[in-house]
C-alpha cells in the first residue's frame, strides 16, 4: 500500500496547543478551599489532569462530591480562563500555515468542550477547525476513540489520511484505538522518554516539525524526527 497523504490533523489541546495550567490550578484551588480542604499544589494539579474533570474529581474527592466540585470549578474557571491561558510557542504560526496549506484540522481533548471552543475563539483560531470536541460532547472520553471518529467525520476524510498530535500517553493510546497515526510532542507534562517508550508513529520535538512532514505529504514509517 502506498504512503498516504496527510489531509487532516487532530490535535490535543492542553500541553499541545495551549498552556492553561494556571487557570486550571486556580480553579482547583477554589474547589478545595470552598470545600474546606487543603488545596493541591500546582504540580499536583498538573499531574492529575488529562482524563476529564468528572473522572478526576471522582478519583480525588469521591463520586458523591463530583457535582459540587464541577459547579465550583466552573464558577472560577469562567472568571480566569481567558487571562490565564496562553498559546504555546509556534502554535498560531503552525495552525495558520497548515490551514493555508489546505490541511483539515480538529481538536479532540478531555477538557470540557465548551471551554475549549471558547478558548480557541478567544485566540481567534476557532474558524480554522472543522471541529473542536471535548468532554461532554461524547459519551466516552479519550482514550476511547469516539471523539476521534467524530472529528474525522466532521473533517470528511478517511482515517488513513489523519494524524493525531498529542503530548500524553492518553493521546497515543487514543490514536492507536482509533487506528490513526500518532505523533507525540513533549510540550506537556509527560517526559519525552516516556513518550518515546510508547512507540509513536513519529516523535516531534516542536510543533514546527509538522510543517515539513505535511509538505512532504506522506505519513511514512515509525521513526523519530531529529531537528
Amino acid at each position: 500500500m502506498p504512503p498516504q497523504k496527510i489531509k487532516g490533523i487532530i490535535f490535543d489541546l492542553d500541553g499541545t496547543l495551549i498552556d492553561s495550567y494556571q487557570a486550571i490550578y486556580l480553579s482547583f484551588r477554589h474547589v478545595y478551599e470552598s470545600m474546606g480542604l487543603r488545596p493541591l499544589s500546582y504540580e499536583e494539579v498538573k499531574r492529575e489532569i488529562g482524563l476529564g474533570l468528572s473522572r478526576t474529581f471522582g478519583d480525588l474527592l469521591g463520586e458523591d462530591r463530583v457535582a459540587q466540585a464541577l459547579r465550583l470549578f466552573d464558577e472560577k474557571y469562567q472568571q480566569v480562563m481567558d487571562h490565564h491561558t496562553f498559546l504555546l510557542p509556534d502554535a498560531r504560526q503552525v495552525l495558520e500555515e497548515l490551514h493555508r496549506l489546505g490541511v483539515k484540522m480538529a481538536i479532540a481533548t478531555n477538557k470540557i468542550g465548551r471551554y475549549s471552543r471558547r478558548i480557541m475563539k478567544h485566540f481567534g483560531l476557532d474558524g480554522i477547525f472543522s471541529a473542536i470536541l471535548g468532554d461532554e460532547d461524547v459519551s466516552r472520553n479519550k482514550p476511547h476513540p469516539e471523539m476521534v471518529f467524530l472529528a474525522i467525520g466532521k473533517m470528511e476524510i478517511r482515517k488513513e489520511e489523519v494524524v493525531m498530535v498529542g503530548d500524553s500517553l492518553v493521546d497515543l493510546e487514543t490514536a492507536r484505538n482509533a487506528g490513526v497515526a500518532a505523533f507525540a510532542i513533549p510540550t506537556g507534562v509527560t517526559p519525552r522518554e516516556d513518550l518515546e517508550k510508547a512507540c509513536p508513529t513519529r516523535m516531534l520535538l516542536r510543533l514546527t516539525d509538522l510543517l515539513p512532514i505535511v509538505r512532504s505529504s506522506t505519513l511514512g514509517g515509525p521513526h523519530p524526527i531529529s531537528i
